[in-house]
């Protein structure tokens, strides 16, 4: 399908340029038996401290792994970059109805992880990508031999109960709580796991993906936190 030039003020970005920036804003989450990924979506420093609190996004079903054990581990390949956790220091919340996979993370820390005008911003209830577009997708295999890896696929239907998108593409154990991104740069999605549907034939190579929606909502709303948007630092600098 053809794609606008800009969506939104977001300029067509190339897919390579897009894979960089998820390498810095995505960690795999290790705990002794099992691996996920989780991303940057929100952070703020600390009044009089220099420690820093950051939310992170990812599966439920990641964060329900987490909580088995006593402590995790965060790892970016970028940069090779390593924070422990002990379970107790940390505070989920689970964004949704049951059958919604999603999740919050936030860890407190002195690490600066990452500067948040190199965030990603997330796309928000008003716009959706449209059916047969493409997305990308970043996230870490199981295995501790593995990069990590960015995947390509296109949207191929919109779902409810719960809501979430399906795509024909593909992931692998352990990608799990990656963002789902558009090629202007927005993350879209969360991805949660492979489609299944007891009453219908097994479609290989389709991923279910959450919308981001919910993610802006409770940041916005809730937290009262800002999204980062580029455009207007763009247009301050200039």
């Amino acid at each position: 399908m053809a794609l606008e030039t800009e969506r939104d003020g977001y300029p067509l970005k190339n897919w390579w340029d897009i894979a960089e920036t998820l390498a810095r804003q995505t960690f795999q989450v290790r705990r002794k038996n099992c691996r996920g990924t989780a991303f940057l979506v929100s952070q703020g420093l600390e009044k009089d401290s220099s420690f820093r609190h950051y939310c992170f996004a990812t599966a439920w079903h990641v964060i329900n792994d987490i909580l088995d054990d006593d402590h995790f581990i965060l790892f970016r390949s970028h940069d090779k970059l390593e924070i422990g956790g002990d379970t107790y220091r940390i505070m989920t919340a689970r964004l949704g109805p049951p059958s919604f996979d999603l999740g919050f993370l936030f860890l407190r820390t002195v690490d600066n992880l990452l500067c948040p005008k190199d965030m990603m911003p997330v796309r928000g209830l008003k716009t959706f990508p449209s059916l047969g577009e493409n997305l990308g997708w970043y996230g870490y295999p199981g295995s501790l031999e593995h990069e990590p890896m960015f995947c390509r696929g296109t949207l191929a239907c919109f779902k409810t109960n719960p809501h979430c998108y399906l795509i024909n593409g593909l992931a692998y154990p352990g990608m799990s709580g990656g963002a789902v991104v558009d090629q202007y740069g927005w993350v879209v999605g969360v991805i949660s796991e492979w489609w299944q549907d007891g009453s219908l034939p097994q479609i290989p190579g389709m991923l279910q993906a959450a919308p981001s929606a919910m993610i802006r909502h409770v940041l916005e709303d809730r937290m009262k936190a800002s999204v980062i948007d580029s455009r207007s630092q763009r247009s301050s600098e200039s």
